[in-house]
């Protein structure tokens, strides 16, 4: 009967958290049927090694963190053709924009970076995309900083003027 304190947490940590956790799935996937079947899949897994559940302190941000994964899981079994990127399902889950929002999104991204000089493309998507340091792109470009820090003003101010002008 060594199992009877961890079962009776589970149960507990089920009673008390269902209605939580089913409300943040569907601000998520907007589909009841689908919260219901993560948070069942969730405490499946929950119960494969019920003694783990003693070690949580935080019991809410614990299961509310296994409930994404659990998500994030599901869609990376079932992801359709426009969602082969892992990134974008987690973007989709994280910042709740609708695949048909995120094409448009794209689309307008590669209009955009389509209209600049291969130099400044090379640029931009170092900097913001890649995440390179002025130093870094400098050295890949044999641009000096200063220069390269007025060409992303430059390109930054072409692009929302670009937008603008729409």
């Amino acid at each position: 009967m060594v199992l009877r304190k961890p079962l009776k947490t589970i149960e507990n940590a089920y009673n008390e958290h269902y209605l939580y956790l089913r409300n943040f799935l569907m601000g998520l996937t907007r589909d009841g049927q689908l919260a219901d079947d993560i948070i069942q899949e969730l405490f499946a897994k929950i119960l494969l090694n019920p003694s783990r559940i003693l070690e949580v302190s935080y019991m809410k941000s614990w299961l509310i963190k296994g409930a994404r994964n659990t998500l994030l899981d599901h869609y990376k079994k079932k992801k359709p053709a426009l969602l082969t990127d892992e990134k974008i399902i987690e973007s989709l889950l994280i910042k709740d924009e609708s695949p048909e929002i995120k094409i448009m999104i794209r689309n307008e991204l590669e209009h955009t970076l389509n209209s600049l000089s291969p130099t400044e493309r090379a640029i931009i998507l170092a900097k913001e995309y890649h995440g390179y340091n002025y130093q870094e792109i400098s050295d890949l470009l044999s641009i000096p900083v200063s220069t390269l820090k007025s060409k992303v003003f430059r390109i930054k101010k072409k692009i929302v003027n670009g937008r603008c002008e729409k």
